[in-house]
């Protein structure tokens, strides 16, 4: 029989195939390299935990490919060339593979490409794979965060160097006269080494994902997001009122600090019991999954005979589980509504793996110390950050405070012995000092304005860089920001109203030379 007949149509397929495979890796959408490490952790150790079940090959991949997470493009890729083109497993690990721009992804595929050829156990494999992922996550952000301490201290010396300049430009201007294109070029320049050291924070700290952005939240980012929704446009308004009707600039930063303050200090609350909240999450789920495993029963059941005293952020929640579950509420939602009000994307996640792993018939033990472990890891991970974060927060808090007062302190010193040399009128006493440049800069009115000029905008970039970099040094949500950004928006008004005051007073005999 001649089966020539057949070859163009095997031609033709096997092309359109390998055209189809070709066209899957390429894509507009971009991965985020920094959040990369994290999400292969959680994806390895999700699929590790469904494993535990026995599932086919092609339902773990499915399942994992379902997945929120920047690594679920490779896992679609891989699903699509198996179940729409016909490929087996390890050839699609090593096309998508080979085609992934990555490092870690590129050999993370390979080797499972290799693992699959060889018929090996894919729970043997995949609980491997998770804990060379958490070991290569460590090590990056143990890196990150070495790295940071570094930058910070940076910025410390950035910010009083700027403080420096600007008290060396006013010495100068005493003695010898400037061009004020040199002042403005050199505010300029100070400006912008201050808020390049802010994003110089911003690169040099890790990423994470530290609150979920599920529908339900935690009490404290409810009202924080409701008062955000009020407090922001608030803020503005008067801003723009306190502007246009010429308010002093003390005055306008003080209600601006006590308008963004709220939901500032709420989420600076959440943030707080959410690091408490992580650190509890493995030790309760490991609980669960080895009673579970023990008396043979259900996590449901396994509610009922868990001791609460040993937890403390998260009782509240658990026993709340507890209850519904045993109402014959739907356990999916029962647990949706648990993580949601949580607040963590770290227990979103550690939830999920175990929930999953549970339902699919997985062992509770293993899930639960895997689950347990994930979350143990990231909490102690960020404890490490946290030692770096709160030094830094406190010195920036204080820094702040202590260079905005010496800049309003300089300023006023000068302006008050002008104001006195003006009131000396043609006082012959004078005669002698009037071609001096301290005499000329003093009479000067446009060189004294310009001096404000300058004193203002580094208190006001002072004002908004500070808070943002302690932000991107601790991490967590956005909106943390506005609570700094109100204490040093309260810092530098305060100084602004009260430091005049007592330059006044303690060089009021200046105004005795007549």
């Amino acid at each position: 029989m001649n089966f020539s007949v057949f070859l163009p149509k095997l031609r033709t397929r096997d092309s359109s195939k390998a055209r189809a495979a070709k066209s899957i890796t390429p894509r507009k959408e971009s991965v985020n390299t920094e959040l990369l490490g994290i999400d292969l952790l959680c994806h390895l150790t999700y699929m590790a935990a469904i494993s535990t079940s026995k599932l086919p090959r092609h339902i773990i991949f499915e399942y994992a490919s379902k997945l929120p997470y920047m690594s679920s493009r490779y896992i679609r890729d891989i699903t699509f060339l198996a179940h729409q083109l016909n490929y087996d497993y390890p050839e699609a690990c090593r096309m998508v593979g080979q085609k992934a721009k990555e490092p870690e992804v590129r050999a993370l595929l390979l080797r499972m490409s290799n693992s699959f050829s060889s018929g090996e156990n894919e729970e043997e494999l995949l609980a491997r794979e998770a804990s060379i992922a958490g070991e290569i996550y460590s090590e990056q952000y143990d890196r990150s965060v070495e790295s940071l301490k570094k930058w910070t201290d940076a910025y410390t010396a950035l910010i009083l160097s700027a403080a420096l300049v600007v008290v060396i430009c006013i010495v100068s201007m005493l003695i010898f006269p400037m061009d004020k294109n040199a002042i403005a070029v050199l505010t300029w320049f100070m400006l912008v080494a201050i808020m390049a050291g802010g994003w110089i924070l911003y690169r040099a700290s890790p990423k994470e994902i530290k609150t979920h952005s599920l529908e339900v939240k935690s009490p404290e980012q409810e009202i924080g997001f409701k008062l955000f929704k009020v407090a922001v446009p608030l803020a503005g308004i008067v801003g723009l009122v306190c502007l246009i009707t010429g308010a002093p600039l003390g005055l306008t930063m003080l209600l601006l600090a006590a308008l963004l303050f709220p939901p500032g200090l709420a989420l600076f609350i959440d943030d707080r019991k959410i690091d408490k909240r992580d650190a509890e999450i493995g030790s309760f789920l490991r609980s669960l999954g080895s009673i579970s495993k023990a008396i043979g029963a259900t996590v449901a059941e396994t509610l009922d005979r868990l001791d609460y005293n040993a937890l403390h952020s998260l009782k509240r929640l658990a026993q709340k589980l507890r209850a519904s579950l045993s109402f014959g509420i739907t356990p999916q939602l029962c647990w949706q509504r648990f993580v949601g009000e949580a607040g963590s994307e770290t227990i979103h996640r550690s939830v999920r793996t175990f929930y999953d792993g549970i339902e699919l018939g997985g062992d509770p033990e293993i899930i639960g110390t895997q689950c347990a472990d994930l979350a143990m890891k990231i909490s102690l991970l960020r404890e490490k950050r946290k030692a770096v974060a709160a030094s830094f927060s406190y010195l920036c808090i204080v820094m702040h405070a202590a260079i905005v007062a010496l800049l309003v302190g300089i300023y006023q010193v000068v302006f008050k012995f002008s104001e006195a040399l003006q009131n000396t009128g043609g006082s012959g006493a004078l005669e002698g000092i009037t071609g001096l440049p301290v005499f000329q800069l003093i009479q000067d009115t446009s060189q004294l304005s310009q001096l404000k000029l300058m004193t203002t905008a580094l208190i006001i970039v002072l004002t908004l860089v500070n808070p943002a970099a302690i932000k991107f040094v601790e991490g967590g949500h956005n909106y943390k920001y506005l609570f700094y950004l109100s204490i040093t928006l309260a810092i530098s008004g305060l100084c602004l109203l009260v430091v005049p005051p007592m330059v006044s007073g303690v060089f009021g005999f200046v105004s005795i030379i007549k």
